[in-house]
């Protein structure tokens, strides 16, 4: 893993996502994928991942994940770019290190990026089990210009207790909310309840996993903000990244 970092073989891949209000996009979620040289090709995440978490490099690819976001940014606002704000994921194991919010600050500081550009996403799972320690991040988050977001939404027990004690500035739906159930209705009756409830406590509502014009159409109707999925795009390298930015949304 230390030779894979300093080999470059951890790739920055990005997600668009699209505002389904202002018809444009909403910027995009940043993701890591290894490129294996000794197998020559990219690995699951899920088979490195979770061993990362397990033996704490995760800490260092977090850092190193947030650093090369914060700098492709920097560069294209430098070549005079349309640039579109960024969301990077936080694992469990970095979000409880002592002082965790100072290396995200210094580098946003570092590369002078604007208040309200950069989310930070936590799990569902990490706040369920975290409330305090998670509500007074936040405050240390917002108060240095950062925004804060639950990942996974709905998967664990922890829902409602976070839209009630965390201020959290984005949901976003797990794509379990769009899977079929026991009935259409019953489905209609959850997610149009899920997104109404989110949209009243004035958080941005974002849909993961959508794949069909079907649940494009489902939640165009229930008025939800953002859609996230490989209907709109799927993860992609930065270069092709700003290419699609420049052909399609540069104005």
């Amino acid at each position: 893993m230390e030779s894979a970092l300093a080999n470059s073989e951890f790739h920055l891949f990005y997600q668009p996502k699209y505002n389904l209000k202002s018809k444009t996009l909403d910027g995009s979620e940043v993701l890591i994928r290894w490129y294996d040289n000794k197998i020559e090709k990219y690995r699951v995440p899920n088979e490195f991942l979770p061993v990362f978490e397990e033996n704490g490099f995760i800490v260092k690819l977090d850092h190193f994940v947030f650093y090369k976001a914060c700098e492709n940014i920097a560069e294209r606002i430098k070549n005079k770019k349309v640039c579109y704000p960024v969301s990077v994921n936080i694992s469990r194991v970095t979000a409880i290190q002592p002082n965790f919010t100072d290396y995200y600050i210094k580098i946003k500081k570092k590369f002078n990026i604007k208040d309200n550009f950069l989310t930070l996403e936590f799990t569902e799972s990490f706040a369920y089990e975290n409330y305090d320690y998670l509500s007074d991040t936040v405050k240390i988050l917002h108060d240095n210009g950062f925004l804060c977001s639950v990942d996974d939404f709905g998967t664990g027990y922890a829902s409602y207790n976070i839209l009630k004690t965390i201020p959290m500035d984005e949901i976003k739906l797990d794509k379990f909310f769009l899977q079929k159930g026991i009935s259409t209705e019953r489905d209609q009756t959850l997610l149009s309840s899920v997104i109404e409830m989110v949209k009243k406590l004035d958080m941005k509502v974002t849909q993961e996993g959508v794949e069909t014009k079907g649940d494009l159409e489902r939640l165009e109707a229930l008025e939800c903000d953002v859609i996230q999925g490989y209907l709109f795009a799927k993860p992609m390298k930065y270069v092709d990244y700003c290419e699609f930015i420049d052909v399609n949304f540069s104005k």
